[in-house]
This record gives C-alpha cells, sequence and structure tokens, in this order.
C-alpha cells in the first residue's frame, strides 16, 4: 500500500498550483489515520507553501526545482516544523522514503540531504507561535509577517489599515483551523457529546466530526461556520427576518445561509447556476420550499423579493484554514476576475428587489477591495449595516453589508 507521505507528494505535484484541494479519502483498505495524514499534509503544504520553499530555498541552488522535490519538501517541513508527534528522523526517512515512492528516486539524495539540513533548524520544544513559525530558530525566522505565515504579499499590503500593533498575530489568525461547528435547528434538542468543546446558543464546536455528523444526519443541527451565520445575525439586526419575508438566494449552494434565513422565518428560493450543485444541496437541506437553476449574472425573475442575497464567489481570505489552495490563486488578475463576478452579481439583484428591498451582499473575504469596495459602490443603494468577522480559534472570517436603496 502506497504511505502516506508518497500520496500527499504524488496529489501535491499531480496538481496544477491553486487547485490543490484535500484529497479524497484513500484507496480501500487504508487506515484511517493514514488518511487523516495524507490529508493534513496535503493541507499543510499548501497553508505554508511560501514559509517551507523560503526555507528550503536556503539549500537548494537558485533555479526551478522538479515539482517533485519541492512538494516532498514542503511535506518534510510540514512535519518538522508543524506536526510536534512526528520526530525529525522519521519526517526525513518517511518523506525519503515517499518521494521515492511517488515516482522520484533520481531525486532522493538531494531530498535526503535538504531535508537533514531543515531538521537542524528546528527547535527541540515550540517557542510562542502554534504555527511552524514556533519551531523554528530565532535566527532564521523571516522577518516579513507575510512570508512567515505564508500568506500572499498583495493581501499582505490590502489588509495594513485593518491591522493593529501586533500585524504578525492578526495575520498569523488567518492560518487558525477552528474547529468543527454546527447550528442547532430552531425547536430541535441541543445535540450532546463527549468530543463538545464549546457551546455558545445554537453553536456547537466539535473535537470529534464523526460525532457531529450523526446529529447532521439526524436533522438535528447544520454543519456550519461561525462567521457564516453573521448574514442571518445581520439581517435580523435590521429588521430583515420577519416571517414571510420573501428572500431570494442567488448563490445558494451549499445551502447554509439560505437554511439560517429560513429558520429565523424568511420564506427562501434558492438559486444557483449549477444544477449539480443544487442536488448537493437537496441532498443537505430537505425543508426549503424551492430550488431554483439558474445564471446569477442573467436571471430570469421579476423584481419581486423582500431581500436579495448575494453569496458572492470571492477569494477566501478569510478562511484560507479551510481552503489553503486559494493562497496560490490570490494575485491581481485572479482578483480582477472576481470584482466583475461580485459586481454584476450585486447589479443582477439590485433588479431583483422590491423597491422598498433590500439586499445582502457576503463573501469569506477579508480584502477590502472584495468586501467595502464592492458594497460601497453600488449606484443607487446605500449602507444599511456591515460586519467584518476576523478569523480566531473558533471561526473562519468573513463580511456581510446589508443596502437600502438611497
Amino acid at each position: 500500500m502506497t504511505s502516506p507521505r508518497a500520496q500527499a507528494i504524488a496529489i501535491l505535484a499531480g496538481t496544477p498550483p491553486g487547485e490543490r484541494t484535500q484529497p479524497a479519502i484513500g484507496p480501500a483498505g487504508s487506515d484511517a489515520r493514514d488518511d487523516a495524514l495524507v490529508r493534513e499534509l496535503v493541507a499543510g503544504a499548501n497553508l505554508h507553501y511560501r514559509l517551507y520553499d523560503h526555507l528550503a530555498a536556503r539549500f537548494l541552488q537558485p533555479r526551478p526545482q522538479p515539482p517533485l522535490l519541492t512538494m516532498a519538501l514542503r511535506v518534510g517541513c510540514h512535519q518538522l516544523f508543524a506536526l510536534d508527534r512526528v520526530p525529525p528522523h522519521a519526517a526525513v526517512s518517511e518523506t525519503v522514503a515517499g518521494l521515492r515512492d511517488a515516482g522520484g528516486p533520481k531525486l532522493v539524495s538531494v531530498a535526503n540531504a535538504v531535508l537533514r539540513r531543515l531538521s537542524e533548524l528546528r527547535l527541540d520544544a515550540r517557542d510562542g507561535d502554534s504555527g511552524p513559525v514556533g519551531r523554528l530558530r530565532l535566527e532564521v525566522r523571516p522577518g516579513d509577517s507575510g512570508l512567515a505565515h505564508s500568506l500572499p504579499a498583495l493581501l499582505v499590503r490590502e489588509l495594513a489599515p485593518l491591522l493593529d500593533a501586533d500585524p504578525a498575530r492578526r495575520l498569523s489568525d488567518l492560518n487558525r483551523r477552528a474547529p468543527l461547528c454546527t447550528r442547532t435547528r430552531p425547536r430541535r434538542p441541543d445535540p450532546i457529546g463527549h468530543s463538545i468543546l464549546r457551546r455558545d446558543g445554537p453553536w456547537t464546536w466539535w473535537e470529534d466530526p464523526a460525532e457531529a455528523l450523526a446529529w447532521v444526519a439526524d436533522g438535528v443541527c447544520m454543519v456550519q461556520d461561525r462567521s457564516q451565520g453573521e448574514v442571518a445575525d445581520l439581517a435580523a439586526s435590521v429588521g430583515l427576518a420577519g416571517p414571510g419575508t420573501l428572500v431570494l438566494d442567488l448563490c445558494a449552494a451549499p445551502g447554509g445561509k439560505s437554511l439560517a434565513l429560513a429558520d429565523i422565518g424568511c420564506r427562501v428560493v434558492a438559486a444557483d447556476a449549477s444544477r449539480e450543485r443544487l442536488r448537493d444541496l437537496d441532498t443537505l437541506v430537505h425543508d426549503l420550499p424551492l430550488r431554483l437553476a439558474q445564471d446569477g449574472l442573467h436571471p430570469a425573475l421579476a423584481q419581486a423579493f423582500d431581500v436579495v442575497l448575494v453569496d458572492a464567489p470571492c477569494s477566501n481570505s478569510g478562511v484560507f484554514a479551510r481552503r489553503p489552495e486559494a493562497k496560490q490563486r490570490y494575485d491581481e488578475r485572479h482578483l480582477a476576475s472576481l470584482a466583475t463576478i461580485q459586481r454584476g452579481l450585486l447589479t443582477s439583484a439590485a433588479g431583483l428587489a422590491r423597491p422598498d428591498g433590500r439586499l445582502i451582499y457576503a463573501t469569506c473575504s477579508l480584502s477590502p477591495a472584495e468586501n467595502q469596495g464592492i458594497a460601497h459602490t453600488l449606484p443607487g443603494w446605500r449602507l444599511l449595516g456591515e460586519r467584518l468577522r476576523w478569523p480566531d480559534a473558533w471561526s473562519g472570517g468573513g463580511y456581510a453589508a446589508v443596502l437600502v436603496r438611497a
């Protein structure tokens, strides 16, 4: 059976940059712990890729390296500096063996030499930062906070106005992995379990996802990050959540925000351009009255809705810990493409809201250009309220705004 390190290296090297997502469960007969390790290595290599490449470059010739070698060194770095339970000798030897199994026998000697040198940069005990920086010797820690936390330089510049006196800590929050969170449905009992870490009203955080998913399957609760609940919270705070309020969710799949609005009394039409994603929504959300397959940029609906929600495609900069591959897509070209879609969707939404209706614009981004830069500039509309949630130990980040006609 292929080792977890070999699987991780092959997955990383065989997928185009910016599309390296969480791998599927391993082949039949694979161990659950091995599957978990594969997912951790792939996610970690993507989440901290800038730092790991920077460290490896200390011991490599200054030229482009074979993808298999680059990915193997990232996998090795993640074990050395982020996974405290993996002994350094195992991180080196198992990664080298994984590289050989993944089809890189000619690269083994280089990888072995570089990983041994990298292991010399590792502190015996973690110092401060819970990420890989906390395992690095002080003299090799990057002075650039963006590099230290493997964040796109463009994003760091954009976030500068939002950072306080401790920018390194604020930036490190973007890599925090929050535990699985569920929202209990109205009139359902609170879930119980041995792995519950925290409860706050309808929100429950779990150490063991399998225990949580059993309650989800029974319809008691739904998997939803706390930041995603800001849409319903904001809608309620400005009086949009009355019984019978007709809401169009223009980009509904996977359905969490639609269901949250339905749970506070709204009548929700869940629309999405993808029929496949709507079918997935059907399996997750059973009690939304209407699903509609349509292109949100060219809607075939009347100006009839009290509220139109645009949960826009975005850079995912508020949820990098869940979607680490998004870091490698964060550039001017991709952001410009997203801005075109975001403005287009919000403009379409404006044409579907009743004359006295409201718009809700939401993203999983922290970027002012994707958030305020879109919501504050819709012609003929003004801001009624907005919220920005920064990632923390219990939640991802995101933005939501309510707009009213000027």
